[in-house]
């Protein structure tokens, strides 16, 4: 249009995008819009353009925009609109009379800036709160791994008897996976693999309090069916966000080398022979947190010297490769038949070695946890107990002390005079040791070695040998004797032997109790 208008060019193309906006407003208001048009010729140029616009159904209304050059005119008669363009203009360029209908206008143009800037501003929302959430995810997942991570023992157990180690890998997106382990009584190592459903602060509030309530009930219940049967029952009571956890809990009796475990839907555990591998496939209950009620059952095997415990969660078997293939239990399987183990540590790395070279560096999908346990030797009956210097803490021992000696035969006339020299010694202890210690710590250990018990005691109060005390004379009156020593000599009399040495800033006492005297 602006090559039929003339040569100036600004003038031309603003005439042109108002003509073009009107033309556009009259295809909106009629169906059919009928358009004849004539020119003059001179010399192969046109001379004058004649633009007629009717409606054949009804006449045209709309009034045509005001436009007054020399060249053009546009206006309505009866009806119609007519057009009129007295000016040279090349013949060829009466084919841009048709792009009349296609060019947009200057408002046309505006009008659509301004909707593709509200889908930019709105866009730009959406990203915005996008990159809000993915933060405030990132900031709950950060929580939930530092709660997860935090709740992790890392003081693993390693002596004559038992050796354990495990790890925790966490993913990106934080599971709930978790393990524990604890001496109970010094005699049954408890252990537990755990893995909650879900993600996020959510599953590491789960994992916190599922793990502190399966320890809370290992301290006075050695049954593994009846410590998850409670548990569950709690979490129900609890789980307002309908998950739930799998769990496989084992005791181990340090002992007798007596395995007693429950597996709540949980992968089932291995146990590493030097001949092959058991697995424990038996499940003795569903998943916990879902089902008010339920009694879980428990299984004991009895385990051979140097046999592992191979605990496991799902982040291991369901690893995946860049193919989507998975690590799968026949792997595993397969890993634990020709694994040389030369530590319980040594077998969980090479574990997770062995899942990172699967994945081949494709994204971890899930927590991975591995937990070892290697069980070398029977271990003597031990008793063992960490005080403080209340009177309560002195009524629990003499309490405790009577059921061990009771449930492992020692003769109850040895049973009496050990309780006399610890009700001596801790009362000692009490009554001097703690003057300036603002958390007083007591540590007691007694282990029945065939025909006698070994009783070590130490305490972080001040510097003090009580076997250094004069032996009082007892054959005078009591009015005459000097103050103290009394209680010591008491346990010089019962015990056999007795050993006294200060180590790293504690008081270290030992002494033997025989059988026979």
């Amino acid at each position: 249009m602006s090559r039929i208008l003339g040569n100036d060019h600004v003038h031309a193309v603003k005439i042109a995008t108002i003509i073009s906006s009107y033309l556009r407003s009259l295809l909106n208001n009629h169906d059919l819009l009928m358009l004849k048009s004539s020119y003059s010729m001179n010399n192969n140029h046109g001379r004058a353009f004649h633009i007629e616009i009717t409606d054949p159904s009804t006449p045209i209304t709309t009034m045509p925009p005001p436009i007054d050059v020399h060249f053009f005119r546009i206006a309505m008669n009866s009806g119609k609109i007519i057009m009129n363009i007295v000016r040279e203009f090349p013949l060829g360029a009466l084919n841009s009379i048709a792009e009349i209908f296609n060019e947009k206008s200057r408002d046309e143009l505006l009008d659509e800036l301004k909707v593709k800037n509200q889908d930019l501003e709105m866009s730009y929302h959406n990203l915005k709160k996008a990159k809000d959430d993915n933060a405030r995810m990132e900031s709950e997942l950060s929580v939930g791994r530092n709660i997860q991570m935090s709740m992790l023992p890392k003081n693993f157990l390693k002596n004559d008897y038992v050796s354990l180690f495990a790890d925790l890998i966490p993913a990106r997106e934080v599971g709930g996976d978790f393990y524990d382990f604890q001496l109970i009584n010094g005699n049954y190592l408890y252990i537990v693999v755990g893995d909650v459903s879900d993600k996020g602060v959510p599953a590491a509030l789960l994992m916190a309090m599922t793990k502190s309530l399966l320890k809370s009930a290992a301290i006075t219940e050695l049954s593994t069916a009846k410590i998850i049967t409670h548990v569950n029952n709690q979490i129900v009571s609890e789980n307002k966000n309908n998950m739930f956890v799998t769990i496989f809990l084992g005791m181990l009796d340090l002992k007798s080398g007596e395995l007693t475990y429950t597996n709540a839907g949980h992968n089932p555990s291995i146990v590493i022979k030097e001949n092959g591998i058991t697995k424990l496939t038996e499940r003795h209950g569903p998943i916990v947190g879902a089902i008010r009620g339920l009694s879980y059952k428990e299984k004991t095997i009895q385990l051979s010297p140097n046999d592992v415990i191979f605990a496991y969660t799902d982040g291991v078997t369901e690893a995946r490769n860049g193919h989507k293939e998975f690590y799968t239990d026949e792997k595993l399987d397969e890993f634990c038949r020709n694994v040389e183990i030369d530590s319980v540590k040594g077998l969980v790395e090479k574990t997770i070695e062995s899942v990172r070279e699967f994945e081949d560096g494709h994204e971890q999908a899930d927590d991975i946890t591995v937990m070892c346990v290697k069980y070398k030797d029977t271990m003597p009956p031990t008793f063992e107990k960490r005080i403080g210097k209340s009177l309560n803490d002195k009524i629990l021992i003499t309490n405790e002390l009577n059921q061990f000696i009771e449930q492992n035969n020692i003769p109850e006339i040895v049973g009496q005079k050990v309780q006399i020299i610890l009700d001596e010694l801790l009362s000692n202890m009490v009554k001097y040791a703690f003057d300036k210690v603002r958390q007083p710590d007591i540590k007691i250990k007694i282990i029945q070695e065939d025909n006698q018990l070994r009783i070590k005691i130490s305490d972080n109060g001040i510097e003090f040998n009580p076997f250094i005390l004069e032996t009082p004379n007892t054959q005078l009156p009591l009015e005459e004797r000097e103050q103290g020593g009394l209680g010591v000599h008491i346990v010089k009399s019962l015990a056999n032997e007795y050993v006294y040495e200060r180590s790293q800033d504690r008081n270290e006492i030992t002494l033997i109790k025989t059988f026979t005297d």
